[in-house]
Formats: structure tokens, C-alpha cells, sequence
């Protein structure tokens, strides 16, 4: 039950109460940043008395980019905790760090401050503008003034400013992966856990000019700063749904490419998920229509091209997941999982560590696979929010199937975010992964388990 004392956060621009729930403080959407349209982030009108900011649906309904919300342990003294920020995930174009799986009390109840960021998406997020500097996205520039309101605000919450961990999901990852080469960001985060990272297939020069020739169609004119800021919200979700139609199998706009040779050097923890999108919409299908008629893969060697395999490896990779869902294999280890390998190749440092989470066969001879998302109901705790959500990424009876996992999981994390190393090898010292089993078996290792994504679909 809430407790009617309402805490108190005192942040750069204004004073914010919060909700105590149980041992932790929650502050939901407290305001970061002004930046309507496609203007550059900029700090809020500072406000006078106290902001209601308590963890009501209506401020979990605002779901603007310019908020972050906190979740604190209660009592914490002044920057003694290790802070969490979450970049949450959605292509691109979705998603918002309210959303019931982000939820941070958990892990705060565990001494972690939780910040779950935002961002601008979409159009106003991604794509480039006339004029704008090669490699910039406001999407971007939103995370980074996020995290310097962090540097500024979060010791107040008991959160240590220079001990910051980014951790991120999917889309969020291939932020985190864009914001590893920012060398603005490199004071704002001091060590990075990269879940399931998904970027767009962009080449450096045709990719771009492709799609600004398709949204300044669907905008009916050049993309300037000028014309596109006078155009309405209707206007530019008409284009951008123009734009992720062309980009039905990728990420629509998305930061990219990113160059893995500016990494910075931080401690590294990269976790992918054996299945990723093989329930990918329309592609289950495809591969069961497969599975019925007893075609090779190779009758998929189009789409996989399309999908990002290269000429060289197409006859290899087509043998490797022949019977094996072929094209749902394709889309996660193109999208997801090759990124994910990039990034542990290319990573500067030897304190990097690597995970996968797997399915089975359960007692009942059901199988669990494991999906994109599947791990964050068990990173969060949040496995009771929404349970046809949960039965979707995680299966029958996720709440009692994953408590051990669940427990298993945010112990490293938070361990990781204290700055202790994972209990298993690095990955430079053989590719070792941990395997985290979510049919609820203990935890096990693997030796180079993405070999096959690493030799045939390398960056």
C-alpha cells in the first residue's frame, strides 16, 4: 500500500514528490528537457513549488521524450548507490521508458537507483535534415542531455554520478552502441550492459539518400529545419509510415552505421537470445509453410539476401539453418544477434562479457523459446505486470518458472553495476558465454556459441 508521505526530489530545475512504495521512492516523468518538434534539446522552464510526479497512471500516461523517471531506495545517503539508466527499446519508432516492463523498483529495492530514460522517435528522432552534422540524431542528442541531467540531479537520490551503468534493450542497445562512439557521452556512463541490440541495415551513403528521398516524398519537399518544423504531427506520421512500409523488414530510421572502431573502452556485458524473431510477424508462417511442404531453405535465398545475407556465405548459411525455422532465423541473427557478435569482436577493452538466454522443452514436452524481450520481464521482476505480455516473450507459468533465473539474473546486474566483474570468464578468453536457461535449469556455459553469425554474417 502507498504510503501517503509523499518523498521529496529536489532536481536542477524545480522541487518533484514521488510515491514511497514499499523501501523504494518513485518519481515518474520528471521533466529533463524542452525540445518540441525537431529543436535541439534544452533544459525546462524551471518551475516554483512542488511537481506532482507520484507513480499515478496519469503521469504514466504523459509518455513524452523530454521526461526521465526515478526509482530510489529510500534512505539512501548521498551518492552511495550505483545508478542504472534504461534505454528502452521499440525499433525506433515505439516504446517509452513507462512502460509496465521498465517498471525499477526491483532493482532499486536491490541498491541501484533506476533511471529510465526517453527519446524522440520516428522522424523527429532519425532522420537527417539538411545542414545536419553527418552522424547526428536528435534521438541521440536527447540521450545525452538525459544523461548529463543524471551527472547533475541523480546524487540527490542517493545515486553516485560516477558510477553510472547504461543498460539498454534492443533498440536501446544500438543506442548505447551509438553512444559508446560519442565521445560527448564518454564522462556521462562508466560501464555498459547491451541487450539484444537492433539497428538498421543503413549503408554509409546510399542507405541515407534512400530514405530522405522517400520521407521528403511522403513530406511533399526538401527536408529542411525550416519546413519540416511548420509541418503537423498528422503530416509527419503519414510519411513515416510511408517510410516504414519501404523498410517493412528493417528498422525504418534508427542511428547508423555505427562505427565499431570508435568504441570507447568501458566494461562490457553483451546478451543475446537464441530465438530472437523467429515469431517475427510473417515469418512464422513462412517457415511453417516451409516445415509442411518439405522445401529446402534454399527456396528463401531471395529474402535472405534482401535480409542482409552476404553472396559469399548465402549456400553456407542456407545449410546451417535448413529445417531449423530458416527464416526466422534469419531475421533474428540479421537484426539482432550479428550486432551483438560485432560488438564483441570489436570492443577495445578485455573487460567484456557475453550471455544468451535459451528455451527447451518443458515437463509437459511444451517448448519455450527464447524471444526477443523474453528477458526483461526477468531482468525487471516485473514477470505478474501484464500476464498475456509475459505468456507471449516468456511462456506458461513465467512467474514461478523464472523467480530463481529472475534472481539469478539481477544479482549479476546489479553486481555489474557496483563494478564487479560477472561470474564467469571474459569473452577474450575464449568466447565464453553464460547460458541462461528459461525453462528454469540451472545456469551453464558456452564456448563461441555465435560462430556461425561471427564467420557468415560478419559487420
Amino acid at each position: 500500500m502507498t504510503d501517503s508521505r509523499a518523498p521529496l526530489f529536489t532536481t536542477p530545475h524545480g522541487t518533484v514528490s514521488g510515491t514511497r512504495r514499499g523501501g523504494v521512492h518513485v518519481f515518474r516523468a520528471v521533466p529533463v528537457a524542452h525540445s518540441p518538434g525537431f529543436a535541439p534539446p534544452a533544459p525546462p522552464e524551471s518551475w516554483q513549488g512542488v511537481l506532482d510526479c507520484s507513480d499515478s497512471s496519469r503521469r504514466r500516461g504523459l509518455r513524452t521524450a523530454t521526461t526521465v523517471s526515478v526509482f530510489a531506495p529510500e534512505g539512501a545517503e548521498v551518492a552511495s548507490c550505483p545508478v542504472i539508466a534504461w534505454i528502452h527499446g521499440g525499433r525506433f519508432e515505439e516504446g517509452h521508458g513507462d512502460d509496465g516492463l521498465y517498471d525499477g523498483s526491483v532493482l532499486a529495492s536491490a541498491g541501484c537507483v533506476v533511471v529510465t530514460l526517453n527519446y524522440r522517435k520516428c522522424l523527429e528522432g532519425f532522420i537527417p535534415l539538411d545542414g545536419d552534422t553527418p552522424g547526428a540524431f536528435r534521438g541521440v542528442d536527447d540521450l545525452v542531455h538525459a544523461l548529463r541531467w543524471v551527472q547533475d540531479a541523480v546524487s540527490a537520490v542517493g545515486g553516485d554520478p560516477d558510477n553510472v551503468t547504461l543498460a539498454g534493450q534492443s533498440a536501446g542497445g544500438g543506442l548505447i552502441m551509438q553512444l559508446l562512439t560519442e565521445r560527448r557521452a564518454d564522462a556521462l556512463f562508466h560501464r555498459a550492459a547491451v541487450l539484444s541490440p537492433g539497428l538498421p541495415r543503413i549503408r554509409p551513403r546510399n542507405g541515407w539518400r534512400l530514405r530522405r528521398a522517400v520521407t521528403a516524398a511522403g513530406l511533399g519537399g526538401p527536408l529542411t529545419l525550416e519546413r519540416v518544423s511548420d509541418l503537423g504531427e498528422d503530416r509527419l506520421r503519414r510519411a513515416y509510415r510511408l517510410l516504414a512500409g519501404v523498410y517493412a523488414t528493417d528498422c525504418a530510421l534508427g542511428p547508423g552505421p555505427v562505427d565499431l572502431h570508435r568504441l570507447r573502452d568501458v566494461p562490457l556485458l553483451v546478451s543475446t537470445m537464441e530465438d530472437e524473431l523467429v515469431r517475427f510477424p510473417g515469418v512464422a508462417g513462412t517457415d511453417r509453410w516451409l516445415h509442411r511442404s518439405g522445401l529446402p531453405a534454399g527456396v528463401l535465398a531471395p529474402g535472405m539476401l534482401a535480409l542482409g545475407v552476404p553472396p559469399g556465405s548465402l549456400a553456407a548459411w542456407c545449410r546451417q539453418v535448413d529445417g531449423d525455422r530458416p527464416l526466422g532465423r534469419t531475421v533474428g541473427d540479421t537484426m539482432v544477434r550479428r550486432w551483438a557478435s560485432g560488438l564483441l569482436e570489436a570492443a577495445p577493452g578485455r573487460d567484456v562479457w557475453a550471455c544468451e538466454f535459451r528455451g527447451g522443452e518443458l515437463a509437459d514436452g511444451q517448448r519455450i523459446d527464447a524471444l526477443h524481450c523474453g528477458e526483461l520481464p526477468v531482468l525487471f521482476g516485473t514477470v505478474g505486470v501484464d500476464p498475456p505480455l509475459v505468456r507471449r516473450f516468456c511462456g506458461p507459468d513465467a512467474p514461478h518458472r523464472l523467480e530463481g533465473l529472475g534472481r539469478e539474473l539481477r544479482s549479476e546486474i546489479v553486481s555489474f553495476a557496483h563494478g564487479r566483474e560477472p561470474g564467469w570468464p571474459r569473452w577474450a578468453e575464449g568466447r565464453i558465454s553464460r547460458i541462461f536457461d528459461l525453462t528454469g535449469g540451472p545456469s551453464t556455459t558456452g564456448r563461441d556459441i555465435l560462430r556461425t553469425v561471427r564467420t557468415l554474417l560478419p559487420l
